[in-house]
């Protein structure tokens, strides 16, 4: 089943702006809460997509799509810039932080190469099955950052809203052409509506335990 080219141009349009608004509003979250607002594993699978299919695997024709890839891309540097700057501090203290850039270079080359060989092989060079694996994936992630947590820092209902839009926009385009897709997209959707939810469940105000005593936090809204 085919869509218009009308509805395929305003649904993507819909996704590439949602999801430019999630990419903005983590970014500013992480600078804020000085921590990084995307799960690692996540952004790495992210900006190794974003980077093959803005400078590598680029169809004859980017069109619409290819120039919403490269304003990803500039975003997603960002949000690397900053798992670099505040990562650390949720490094698990017993391993060794010499250990925190090596392994952060591993998850960056595993996510490239899972991208790349994935969209080579399998998806004749389009980059769908990777789009929508890697975003279930991140959908799972955010919910285990936000129960490790235990708070709202680097999180927002505003980031969890336009990622649930941003997904369900592509799902629509490319559901219609493949099953697998459509699994992927619909569960997705079900598990950034959990986390929506979730999300609201957690105070406005949080406590932490500061020097012997309680601090509270700010509004984590």
């Amino acid at each position: 089943m085919e869509i218009s080219q009308t509805l395929n141009t305003i649904l993507t349009l819909i996704g590439g702006v949602s999801w430019s608004i999630v990419y903005i509003l983590v970014i500013f979250r992480s600078f804020r809460d000085k921590t990084y607002g995307m799960p690692f594993w996540a952004l790495a699978f992210n900006i190794a997509w974003e980077f093959i299919f803005s400078f590598v695997l680029v169809p004859a024709t980017p069109g619409l799509q290819g120039t919403i890839n490269q304003v990803w891309f500039a975003l997603d540097v960002v949000l690397v810039l900053t798992y670099v700057l505040y990562g650390r501090k949720e490094w698990p203290p017993r391993i060794s932080k010499k250990l925190f850039y090596p392994y952060s270079i591993l998850v960056l080359l595993v996510g490239y190469l899972f991208v790349y060989l994935l969209s080579v092989e399998l998806d004749h060079s389009q980059g769908m099955y990777a789009a929508f694996i890697q975003n279930l994936m991140m959908s799972v992630l955010f919910i285990n950052m936000l129960n490790n947590r235990k708070s709202r820092e680097g999180q927002s209902i505003g980031i969890a809203f336009f990622k649930m839009i941003g997904t369900l926009a592509p799902t629509i385009i490319f559901g219609m052409k493949s099953p697998f897709v459509l699994f992927l997209g619909s569960s997705c959707f079900v598990f950034d509506l959990i986390y929506l939810i979730m999300l609201t469940k957690v105070p406005k105000k949080s406590m932490m335990r500061t020097n012997d005593s309680i601090t509270p936090h700010s509004s984590r809204i």
